[in-house]
Parts: C-alpha cells; structure tokens; sequence
C-alpha cells in the first residue's frame, strides 16, 4: 500500500468512547432546543401580524444544527452499526403500533366492559 492511502485509512478510524458520539450528543442537544423554542412559541399568546420572531430562527437553526449532527453521526458508522441502527428503528416503530392497537383494543373491551 501506498503511504497516503495508509494514512487516509488510520484517519478514517472510528474514535473510542464518548469521543466518537460528539455528533450523536450534538444532534440530540439541537433536537432539544428546538423543541424547547416550539413549545415555548405555542404557549405564547396570539399576536396579530407578529411577524416572524427570534424562536422562529432559533427553530431553523436548531433544526439544521440537528440534520447536519446526525449525517455526521451516521457518516461516522460503520455498515453493520447502521443496520443496527435501522433493525432497531424497525422494531421500535413496530412496538410503537403494537402499543397503539392495544389501547384501542382495551378501549373497545372496556365499552363492553369486558377489561
């Protein structure tokens, strides 16, 4: 092998620890603020003709913030962490309609008073 080649492969290593979440923990701080800056511009009273105001920007921001963290979380996998990745996302999205139809189904039961 060629010595740039070496060198962009060493480079290209997945850092251990925490090092190597810096972006995943960035996106989800992002993700925090603009949900924080949403939920305190929906709780504002309504003012007509407001225009847009500093939440507004603070939740384009964030957002993008959020978006550029998470490809660089992902960028960062490897082929079988991604897999994992979206094996889990499958699951928990499947447990999440599993839990739905549950409470519906109990909902249904309990008009019959069979719970």
């Amino acid at each position: 092998m060629s010595e740039p080649t070496q060198k962009a492969e060493i480079s290209r290593q997945r850092a251990a620890g925490l090092r190597g979440h810096i972006a995943g923990v960035t996106a989800l701080v992002a993700l925090f603020v603009v949900v924080a800056a949403w939920f305190w511009t929906t709780r504002q009273p309504a003012q007509v003709d407001a225009g847009i105001g500093l939440p507004h920007g603070v939740i384009v921001a964030g957002t993008g913030a959020f978006v550029a963290a998470l490809i660089a979380e992902i960028r960062a996998m490897s082929f079988w962490e991604i897999l994992e990745a979206a094996w889990d996302l499958l699951l928990g999205m499947l447990s999440v309609i599993g839990s739905i139809l549950m409470g519906i189904w109990n909902g249904i039961l309990g008009l019959f008073g069979w719970d």
